[in-house]
């Protein structure tokens, strides 16, 4: 399947917030109207935004029905996730592809929605953007290389980013694929499993003991992801502490030792997770790793 490059936005364009996962703090949607309108956006809201029920925002089929109705609306030009959380993997079966492949459109999220954004890359090739949230409209924010990274992705700028540690030397060109670990993680033997196959692969994590990122990493390996990758971009793991650190190791640890593993160009301490400063990454589109170089180019 061929990949699919939404069309890019414009000042005075309108973005839809949906809330694809959990439900949002208070205050955040304000926030975020006044972050996008400050860009030169006007906002639509999805008709369940508010909505809760357990550590959902409202139903399936609501949620579901929100992210529909901006892919079919002609005024809403990008679909914006609010925030992470939990459930966005049990929105995927009630989807119309069909109808997303043919209006294709920039949707944008991070964490939970790593499920949603590779569920729709493999079902219709589409292209989408990971590393932005309404969290990063609180006052005071967002981080100046989330909001440079999150606009270049926005408006279909050329962007690189300089930073992390070498790992494996050489150069990597490809389709990015990845997002929060445990996600790509639970989407592993199901119909919306991507594609690995050439891609470069990155990936994050936050509040997990180090041995349960041990054993994402181990269920990839042991379905031979890692002999299918070009190469591996390794970001942040925010709160991933052991309760008891002198018995289980760090997690450090672990991503030493399962980067030791790989046999491709390898970048780690990339700034992409769950800590207030990240760059937004697009998911499904061609990039250049260039390790030597510590520069990723979008």
């Amino acid at each position: 399947m061929m990949n699919v490059i939404p069309p890019s936005l414009k000042k005075g364009d309108t973005v839809g917030f949906i809330a694809p996962s959990s439900p949002l703090m208070l205050g955040r949607i304000e926030s975020g109207i006044h972050y996008f309108e400050s860009k030169g956006f006007k906002v639509k809201l999805g008709k369940h935004l508010e909505n809760a029920e357990r550590f959902l925002a409202g139903n399936d089929e609501d949620r579901a029905n929100d992210i529909m109705s901006f892919f079919i609306d002609p005024d809403v030009k990008a679909i914006i996730a609010t925030a992470g959380g939990h459930g966005s993997q049990r929105l995927l079966p009630l989807l119309d592809y069909d109808v997303i492949r043919a209006n294709p459109k920039i949707i944008t999220g991070f964490s939970d929605t790593t499920a949603l954004q590779l569920g729709l890359f493999k079902k219709t090739g589409l292209v989408s953007y990971t590393g932005f949230t309404l969290r990063d409209t609180d006052p005071g924010k967002p981080d100046p290389l989330v909001d440079r990274t999150f606009i270049s992705c926005l408006m279909g700028e050329t962007y690189c980013v300089t930073e992390g540690t070498l790992v494996h030397s050489g150069i990597a060109e490809g389709c990015l694929i990845g997002g929060t670990l445990s996600l790509i993680s639970t989407l592993m033997g199901t119909p919306y499993q991507p594609d690995f196959r050439g891609k470069i692969l990155f990936f994050e994590q936050v509040g997990t003991e180090p041995s349960q990122v041990d054993g994402m990493l181990l269920q990839l390996s042991q379905a031979d992801i890692f002999d299918e990758i070009a190469g591996v971009i390794i970001g942040q793991f925010e709160y991933c502490v052991s309760h008891d650190p002198d018995r289980d190791g760090t997690i450090d640890d672990v991503i030493n030792e399962w980067s030791s593993r790989f046999r491709v160009p390898c970048l780690k301490d990339f700034p992409y997770g769950h800590g207030d400063r990240r760059c937004v990454l697009p998911i499904g589109k061609n990039v250049k790793l260039d390790v030597d170089a510590i520069r990723v180019t979008v």
